[in-house]
């Protein structure tokens, strides 16, 4: 995974807007899937529920891409892939052990 770009979430609140303007190929899409994995997992970011959650994309293509790439992150995640947690690590606070 690239390294992340995005702050950490204990300085994310709701409503937050992101809007991402970039060429093809420059990684939008994964930024994007970043910050939903960021949100829908931080216990730090007040109201994260799903339905607080938008994400627009000007192409059917892209929505799916980001979708597939979001339940990718998650599988990966909960298989306790190394490279998918140190990722998620640099931008969830993790309290625990």
């Amino acid at each position: 995974m690239a390294k992340s770009i995005l702050e950490k979430d204990q300085n994310i609140r709701f409503p937050h807007f992101t809007v991402l303007k970039a060429s093809a190929g420059s990684g939008k899409t994964y930024t994007l899937t970043e910050r939903f994995v960021q949100f829908v997992l931080s216990e730090r970011i007040p109201r994260n529920r799903l339905k607080n959650i938008l994400a627009i994309t000007f192409s059917n293509n892209a929505s799916k891409e980001m979708k597939e790439r979001v339940l990718l992150w998650l599988k990966s995640l909960y298989w306790g892939d190394e490279d998918a947690l140190e990722e998620l690590s640099r931008i969830v606070t993790m309290d625990g052990p």
